[in-house]
């Protein structure tokens, strides 16, 4: 199979019922920065739900960067998941199915094990397009990584129109402070809140993966070119994340953050509005058709994801990026897609990819859609990751349940997510082959996470990027390592060419 690849949402995949909170055994406090939190005992891990790591970005705190959480007497029970960050109800795939939701969203989870030690950290950002989801889902449901021996932690940031955000009247409230991608900010407190008080579950902090996919992944990507997210981490993991997206500016430019939200409130009847005006708007407003991406802030985000590895900017930390063998399972990925971003270059790519997959010219001008805009752009960022000196592994996943095998044409968007969890769907049938591929994506995250190196155990070799074409694990049925065809080297160079345009062209606040 090609590869595909897109980060805006994950697949729908059916989620497991927690036992009740009245079930679960109380774990020994634990002091943090804010309070003393308790837990649950399962098995031979501890599992703290719901820990606040910033204020409720709630009334005067709406569309403002996330603030310290208010410190408690006592002990706060983090027995339950906190609520999801407010989302709009157009997607009903169970993933999106979050539970109660509340702007007093600010949680984050922690599973650790029960033995003394000093863990590394894994840190996960979920998908959903920057707009749906949340950490609680029982897909993230961190205690498998954990048994390794990890630190897992999830949180929830805000979502939507709460998450990104600008209009001249909350920049003129602080014209040289964070403005507008406070879903990213949250996702920075997140990890600075990791910084202060994981050494408390057991955590390194001074060993530290950030790990998403989809939107999550993105974030990853951006993070690591964010000057505010400096040595809060040490390995980053980036699955099914868009590295040749180019995201517009706060203000300045055919379109601006700032004129978006301007056109937003005067839908609303608000031309000209207050800062006061805006945050009296009813939540439900708010999330309406509140669909919202990052965009370039110049202080939060200061380029778009893939810049800064193409400028020698971005973190030199050991990074997994990779993504799925049908991430056009999203779709939208047509012969005109192809031919709108490679231009005079399609028709000899085409012709490559013909005699490459052994397809008719339609169904191989798809695929060249898929690729160009999808995985390769992720594989050129760990061309040039690598390149500046950086460890660096990419992967291509292709695994697919066995009662789905038959019939689906690769691994959908976000279907690696149930195996690197070990989080099977219940509507899903595992053989044994699913078990295997299962352990093996578990084990390389967390011997990632511990060393920055995924090889070992016995596991098929994982060679490093280094020299083109660009090496790869081929993980699935048969995990194996395997190299870009030249004519997807052309295609990814291609695509990247075009990015790169897309990038310089765009204003810098």
């Amino acid at each position: 199979m090609t590869l595909r690849l897109l980060f805006t949402m994950t697949t729908g995949i059916a989620l497991a019922t927690a036992l009740p909170a009245s079930a679960q055994t109380p774990s020994a406090p634990v002091a943090i920065d804010t309070g003393s939190v308790a837990g649950t005992i399962e098995g031979t891990l501890t599992v703290f739900k719901g820990i606040p790591y910033a204020a409720p970005p709630v009334g005067p705190l709406r569309w403002k960067a996330p603030q310290a959480p208010a410190k408690w007497q006592g002990v706060r029970s983090t027995r339950s998941f906190g609520a999801a960050c407010p989302q709009g109800p157009e997607h009903k795939e169970p993933w999106a199915q979050v539970g109660a939701m509340s702007e007093d969203c600010l949680f984050l989870n922690v599973w650790r094990p029960a033995k003394a030690g000093r863990y590394p950290v894994m840190v996960f950002l979920h998908g959903g397009g920057f707009t749906y989801g949340a950490a609680g889902v029982p897909l993230y449901d961190g205690a498998a990584l954990a048994k390794r021996g990890a630190v897992i932690v999830t949180i929830n940031y805000r979502l939507g129109r709460l998450g990104f955000f600008a209009h001249p009247a909350l920049t003129r409230e602080d014209p040289h402070g964070r403005l507008g991608n406070y879903a990213i900010m949250d996702q920075v407190a997140a990890l600075q809140w990791v910084e202060r008080n994981i050494a408390h579950f057991g955590g390194d902090a001074a060993n530290v993966t950030v790990f998403g996919e989809s939107a999550g992944a993105g974030s990853v990507q951006i993070l690591m070119g964010s000057p505010v997210a400096e040595g809060l981490f040490h390995k980053a993991i980036s699955e099914s994340g868009a590295g040749g997206s180019a995201l517009f500016p706060i203000r300045g430019g055919p379109i601006s953050a700032e004129k978006l939200g301007e056109m937003w409130a005067t839908s609303l009847g608000l031309k000209d509005a207050t800062a006061e005006q805006l945050r009296a708007v009813p939540l439900a407003d708010v999330v309406k058709n509140g669909r919202a991406f990052p965009f370039i802030d110049g202080k939060v985000v200061t380029r778009s994801p893939g810049d800064p590895f193409y400028s020698g900017r971005e973190m030199r930390i050991p990074l997994i990026i990779g993504g799925n063998s049908n991430e056009s399972s999203l779709g939208g990925m047509t012969e005109a897609a192809a031919k709108a971003l490679l231009g005079d270059r399609f028709a000899d790519l085409h012709q490559g990819y013909i005699a490459m997959t052994g397809k008719p010219a339609d169904a191989a001008a798809i695929d060249l859609a898929e690729d160009a805009g999808f995985v390769l752009p992720s594989l050129a960022l760990a061309d040039r990751h690598a390149a500046n000196g950086a460890p660096t592994y990419a992967y291509y996943f292709d695994q697919v349940p066995v009662d789905q095998r038959a019939a689906a044409a690769g691994t959908d968007h976000g279907g690696e997510l149930e195996y690197v969890f070990t989080t099977k769907a219940a509507e899903h049938r595992w053989d044994g082959q699913d078990a295997d591929v299962a352990k093996l994506m578990g084990d390389y995250w967390v011997r990632f996470a511990r060393t920055g190196n995924p090889n070992g155990g016995g596991a098929p070799n994982w060679p490093t990027v280094s020299t083109q074409p660009t090496a790869y694990l081929a993980i699935g049925a048969k995990t194996q390592a395997a190299r870009l065809q030249p004519v997807q080297e052309r295609a990814r160079d291609a695509a990247m060419a075009d990015a790169r345009k897309k990038w310089a062209a765009m204003p810098t606040p």
